[in-house]
């Protein structure tokens, strides 16, 4: 079998249709999926009581843990880090754009101890949603911890 030298590659390259690509990067993994699955925890508050839990408090998303996961519409996966894992499963609703039905199961171990919850919802494209959380009081005073998702365009935020 012929040996390729230098020259000949260089000839190859210049042909219509002939691509010397070099390794993939993180972004080209990202463009492959359209969305972004967003999770923050945090050993803080995550809303205030009696409020809407798409209501996020400021201190929660300016000191909460993000994990990030790029997704399909029709997606499922696991997220973890070390002190939280979660997988899920993710699908369009009929007749409603932007909105996903979103099953999860999650534990976050915290040092109050650990948390997990589990559920299904109905996702809305870029809003929050508390998935759990906790609220002990103890002779130190209130310990709370909070887990969100939101699903966002891709680039988008």
């Amino acid at each position: 079998m012929p040996r390729m030298t230098l020259p000949s590659l260089f000839v190859l390259s210049t042909l219509p249709g002939f691509v010397l690509a070099g390794p993939p990067t993180a972004d080209d993994y990202l463009a492959s999926k359209p969305l972004l699955l967003e999770v923050r925890y945090c050993e803080c508050q995550a809303t205030k009581p009696d409020s809407p839990p798409s209501d996020l408090l400021p201190d929660f998303l300016k000191n909460s843990n993000l994990l990030q996961a790029s997704v399909s519409g029709k997606d499922e996966g696991f997220l973890s880090s070390q002190e939280f894992s979660m997988g899920y499963e993710l699908r369009p609703v009929e007749d409603s754009p932007g909105t996903f039905n979103f099953n999860y199961a999650g534990e976050y171990v915290a040092s109050s101890g650990d948390n997990s919850g589990y559920g299904n919802l109905a996702l809305k494209e870029g809003q929050w949603v508390t998935l759990f959380g906790s609220h002990h009081e103890n002779e130190t005073g209130s310990q709370h911890t909070g887990v969100a998702a939101r699903l966002v365009k891709m680039g988008g935020s």
